[in-house]
């Protein structure tokens, strides 16, 4: 068969006189092994080659657990920290071909996390050893007098075989979104008292009752958190629009394209012709229409998508020995003080049904010991990819200050880890004991040559530690 007879499509109208397995094999043989090579590429060859690669990579990372403890009279706002989650995003950076396809590298996830034990609670970060540095580099930088200490993890010895062994329940959830990932939850403006003109902290509550918790329990809270690049905002920007009437503008082919510079030049002339994209009214949007609130949401939205944002997985977990664990005391009102994050035209947190550890009716218990395992095994390995939503949702800085800084001198607990004391330098001034003047060289003579000098300004050590 020759290529002329080929072009001229006669193959084809004969391939139906043909079984099936010769039809498949002509179009194999004529450059269909192409198109089966690419598709098995792509939906299996590619994402198990690369998963593979990864698994190998995630198995060589380091981990570090921080706990950072931030002096008592504290008087930063939120605004340090999310000053400390822009310097974070810097960690952002892409792999290579080589990097990514051989060594399997792929950008960590951070965590964030607030941990109660027996009331106890600590501020903790857990990120790669390789970030150590640019961690404590953030926090020095908004909280110099901060003490950060390097721990083990608090959650090793608990394990979703050990738990029940151990004597502990537990209930357990996922966090998701009620609504768009571009929809803002309140963030720590809007909680600035209109008086006093200070903010009122909405993490308050939240510490508070987890300073509350008894002997035998313990409450863990983590928000993890991964640099995303900034190709999220123009969907934003499109939902914005969208919601003042404002239609994206589509491309137009060639011809529509000329019929619009016709209808520009001589478009007097046929008042009833009109281009493709013509509108009939010369208001380009609905905003004269919309209500106070619907204004707002817009606002809002657009609020968000001018900051740094990070894909982010939040969870839960609270334990407690038979006897002592109590919901109404360790899950309802942590819940309840994420309810402050919520407004009715924006958006707010709900548990997700499908990780939160209850079920009901058939084999109901079952069921939650299942969901109690699978919640313990995804909290252990911070990863924001398990549970629902894979990629986690959109959180920007504003939003993860919120949700996620340290105590100001307002909070009033004292359950809290605090930095014992603020570091100060060592004084220029020191005054020297009577036994040790005899060894000091006299300074030389001033103008008036009766006054005794009283003290001698000595340098810091030199030994001091690097």
């Amino acid at each position: 068969m020759d290529i002329f007879s080929f072009i001229s499509l006669r193959p084809l109208l004969e391939l139906g006189e043909h079984n099936i397995f010769y039809i498949f094999w002509f179009f194999f043989k004529y450059g269909g092994w192409v198109l089966i090579l690419w598709i098995t590429w792509n939906e299996l060859i590619k994402e198990v080659w690369l998963n593979w690669r990864q698994d190998k990579y995630a198995a060589t990372v380091k981990w570090v657990h921080l706990a950072i403890d931030v002096p008592r009279d504290n008087e930063q706002s939120p605004k340090a920290v999310e000053q400390i989650f822009n310097q974070i995003w810097g960690y952002k950076s892409g792999a290579n071909l080589w990097e990514k396809w051989w060594k399997g590298m792929f950008l960590q996830s951070i965590s964030l996390e607030i941990v109660s034990i027996e009331g106890y609670v600590q501020y903790i970060i857990r990120a790669p050893k390789i970030f150590k540095d640019l961690v404590e580099s953030a926090v020095y930088a908004q909280y110099p007098e901060a003490d950060i200490t390097e721990i083990e993890d608090y959650a090793e010895e608990f394990t979703p075989d050990n738990f029940r062994e151990k004597g502990y329940k537990m209930w357990g959830t996922q966090f998701e979104l009620v609504n768009s990932e571009y929809y803002p939850i309140r963030t720590y403006p809007l909680f600035e008292h209109a008086i006093s003109q200070k903010i009122v902290d909405p993490l308050s509550a939240m510490i508070e009752m987890m300073s509350n918790l008894r002997k035998g329990e313990m409450l863990w809270y983590q928000i993890i958190i991964r640099a995303t690049d900034d190709t999220w905002k123009e969907d934003s920007d499109k939902l914005a629009k969208s919601l003042i009437g404002i239609e994206e503008k589509k491309s137009l082919s060639f011809f529509d394209q000329m019929m619009e510079k016709v209808y520009i030049t001589f478009g007097f002339m046929f008042p009833g012709f009109k281009p493709a994209n013509g509108k009939d009214s010369e208001f380009p949007s609905n905003v004269l229409h919309m209500s106070k609130g619907d204004l707002e949401t817009v606002h809002a939205i657009e609020v968000k998508s001018s900051k740094t944002g990070f894909k982010t997985k939040m969870r839960m977990i609270y334990m407690g020995k038979t006897g002592v664990f109590s919901k109404p005391r360790g899950v309802s009102p942590f819940v309840g003080a994420l309810r402050q994050y919520a407004a009715n035209n924006l958006n707010g947190f709900k548990p997700a049904k499908k990780m939160t550890t209850k079920s009901d009716y058939l084999r109901a218990e079952q069921r939650t010991y299942k969901k109690q395992r699978k919640i313990l095994k995804q909290y252990k390995s911070r990863s924001i990819y398990a549970g629902t939503k894979s990629d986690g949702y959109l959180l920007n800085v504003e939003e993860l200050a919120s949700l996620y800084h340290f105590p100001s001198i307002e909070v009033s607990t004292t359950s809290v880890r605090t930095a014992d004391s603020k570091k100060a330098p060592a004084p220029m001034s020191i005054p020297i004991p009577e036994e040790l003047e005899d060894n000091i060289e006299p300074e030389k003579e001033t103008k008036d040559e009766n006054t005794k000098r009283e003290s001698i300004k000595v340098g810091p050590p030199t030994n001091l530690p690097m």
